[in-house]
């Protein structure tokens, strides 16, 4: 009687698999009837075969396997970096939305300041406190990546700043930002108003 205790092996190779049983089966029943050696060598020799294709397939398996698996982690790499740098620019707008809003509240305090400097030569107490509440809120949008673009004795950057009037000076080449008529910002390099200037033009 044939013993039925040879598992069935899952997978893409099962029709090798069923061929290597029947082939150690058909070896068993010719070995039972008395096949000489060099005939159950043959036998062997197809089995092994058999088994290098299995190997070969199975191979081939892991090798997609591990493609599939490579493929999913740079697809995973790229929608992280592409979700943090989406996040990123979201944030910087935010930012560059509220630092606009609060533009106007910066230039009312500098001409509060100005105004005040004018009036009282700047030794009022209530002058001094708000220049404290100005220097205390431009430390805070510093920290926060704001610069003030201030060009005065510079020469013109037009990536920076508009010309509003121009004038002769002459100790001034020309192109020398002479005066900045109302100051620009920057966020982390990226302009948000650019300064408007009175810029030295020779005649």
């Amino acid at each position: 009687m044939e013993k039925k205790d040879d598992k069935h092996i899952p997978g893409n190779g099962d029709e090798i698999t069923e061929e290597i049983l029947r082939a150690k089966k058909k070896s068993l029943k010719k070995h039972a009837l008395g096949k000489d050696t060099d005939t159950e060598l043959e036998e062997l020799k197809g089995e092994i075969e058999l088994l290098r294709q299995e190997l070969v397939h199975y191979k081939k398996l892991e090798d997609d396997y591990l493609d599939r698996i490579k493929r999913l982690h740079a697809d995973y790499d790229n929608f992280r970096k592409r979700s943090l740098k989406e996040h990123g620019e979201t944030v910087l707008r935010a930012n560059k939305d509220l630092i606009e809003k609060l533009l106007p509240v910066i230039d009312s305090f500098e001409q509060a300041i100005s105004m005040g400097e004018g009036i009282k030569g700047g030794q009022d107490d209530f002058l001094k406190g708000v220049k404290m509440i100005h220097a205390k809120l431009m430390e805070t949008l510093s920290k926060e990546g704001i610069e003030v673009i201030d060009p005065h004795g510079k020469e013109f950057n037009p990536h920076e700043c508009e010309v509003a009037v121009t004038a002769e000076d002459a100790e001034s080449e020309e192109g020398t930002v002479l005066e900045v008529l109302r100051k620009g910002y920057k966020l982390n390099d990226f302009l948000i108003r650019p300064a408007v200037v009175k810029v030295c033009k020779k005649s």
